[in-house]
């Protein structure tokens, strides 16, 4: 799947290869005029690569976790200019206060700093309009368009279409098809219709379609689910023409072709580089986590074994990515058995089958930290949507349709909606929960990560948790 992937986007990986090589020279054009002559010419000469390139590592890391490799022709180069700026700045700003807290430190010096930045964002700034400014000139051309399919054939559809044709925007119009299950191909002034959404993953498939824009003459919910489910698992971005906005509210995007607003939603939420970086983060995260605080969690160990009769762990059966199901591990928060005579059910504010150890676990969020286990085992992330039992995953897919969008990622141990929210302990809980979980899906970065996990610190010292 990888290779079959990798071939069919080496137009995209071409764009990232053009980004990483003009952010090179201008770096090292930056490095070689500042501070190579000025501080590494002092010493050993050999050190100025591995120094460049420990500075570029830093570099292609903060631009990526800041979607700064972004291949889209119709980026807004001044975000990305202005992005680059603020990562830059920041970067040369806490090199300059560092220098004046710890003079002894013998770093770069400041004034080489300022002008080693003051280059970097003149070079670096060159390097990618020229890189976009090629690839506009190539959109104009035909290359790099999305070939695109609107579902629905209305009055609202074909504007939208009319919409598409113009190239600058970057979108190649591939046809129409009809909401409905029955519908032939036949043709329209703005482009033919190629059949009903029953085959939209074989049209999808057929003419190699990255873009589907959904446009239906009424707002139909139910409809509405019923075309994304059948996209599902299909390489394509869907945009839906927003009546329908509270059926996906606080799930998606929201951007606007000549003012014409759409929703957007990525059926592929993660891609291949960001599954490497938020894996190794997970890793790092764990391994920190579980060894050197190990003395601690042996004695929260043995608290729990002398509060209350029973096992350390408790052991539960979950389910995560891709729909598989796994056995997650937490401290033991209640007496043994808990279930026994209720069967499964959600915890509740004064839930009295919790233990006294259990409530102070469950304050400071301490119960989940053998779920790093899981993260070390593939299971789990550190951050991402909670994980949830099997008796009640039926019953939440009858609930809501959408719900199957928590299988496109690693469950986490924290996320968006457990630091928004407290414990589930009814259906309206996690209906609000599911919102935090699509909105964090949809806007996922390595960024967002960071701040849930800063913030889960917080609920953790100040004892929020439930």
């Amino acid at each position: 799947m990888l290779n079959l992937d990798f071939r069919r986007n080496y137009k995209y990986w071409l764009v990232v290869a053009a980004l990483l090589f003009v952010d090179g020279v201008g770096s090292w054009l930056a490095f070689s005029r500042t501070i190579y002559p000025n501080f590494m010419a002092d010493l050993n000469a050999t050190m100025a690569w591995p120094l460049f390139f420990l500075l570029q590592t830093v570099w292609v890391f903060l631009f990526y976790a800041n979607g700064r490799y972004r291949v889209d022709p119709t980026l807004s180069r001044f975000a990305e200019i202005q992005t680059l700026f603020k990562i830059t700045l920041s970067f040369a700003v806490m090199s300059v206060i560092g220098n004046e807290l710890f003079p002894m430190a013998k770093g770069i010096p400041s004034s080489v700093v300022l002008k080693y930045w003051f280059f970097l964002i003149i070079c670096l700034t060159s390097g990618r309009l020229l890189v976009r400014q090629v690839q506009k000139i190539l959109l104009r051309r035909g290359y790099g368009r999305k070939n695109t399919l609107v579902v629905g054939i209305n009055d609202r559809a074909r504007r939208v279409a009319r919409q598409l044709e113009n190239g600058f925007h970057g979108y190649n119009l591939v046809g129409f098809m009809t909401p409905d299950e029955n519908g032939d191909e036949t043709e329209l002034t703005e482009g033919p219709v190629l059949g009903s959404v029953k085959s939209l993953e074989d049209v999808i498939q057929r003419h190699h379609v990255s873009e589907v824009v959904i446009a239906l003459e009424k707002p139909n919910h139910d409809k509405l689910l019923d075309i994304i489910t059948m996209a599902n698992g299909a390489p394509v971005s869907l945009k839906i023409i927003p009546d329908m906005y509270e059926v996906v509210s606080g799930l998606a995007k929201t951007e606007h072709l000549q003012g014409v607003p759409l929703v957007q939603i990525h059926p592929e939420v993660i891609s291949f580089p960001e599954k490497v970086m938020k894996r190794l983060i997970d890793i790092i995260t764990a391994l920190l986590v579980l060894v050197p605080l190990s003395p601690v969690w042996f004695v929260v160990a043995v608290a729990i074994k002398i509060d209350s009769r029973g096992p350390i762990f408790y052991r539960q059966e979950r389910v995560g990515f891709n729909a598989r199901r796994f056995i997650a591990y937490k401290f033991r928060s209640m007496v043994k058995d808990a279930e026994s005579m209720t069967g499964p059910v959600w915890a509740s504010h004064d839930d009295p089958r919790i233990t006294r150890m259990g409530r102070f676990l469950r304050r400071f969020r301490f119960d989940e930290v053998p779920q790093f286990m899981n993260v070390l085992k593939g299971d789990m992330s550190v951050v991402g949507p909670r994980p949830e039992r099997p008796y009640f995953v039926q019953k939440l897919m009858d609930e809501f349709p959408f719900y199957y969008r928590r299988y496109k990622m690693r469950p986490g141990i924290t996320g968006w909606a457990q630091i928004k929210h407290s414990y589930d302990s009814s259906l309206d809980d996690v209906r609000q929960k599911l919102k935090y979980d699509f909105s964090y899906i949809e806007n996922y970065s390595l960024s967002l990560d960071f701040v849930v996990m800063i913030r889960t610190i917080g609920v953790m010292l100040l004892g929020r948790g439930r």
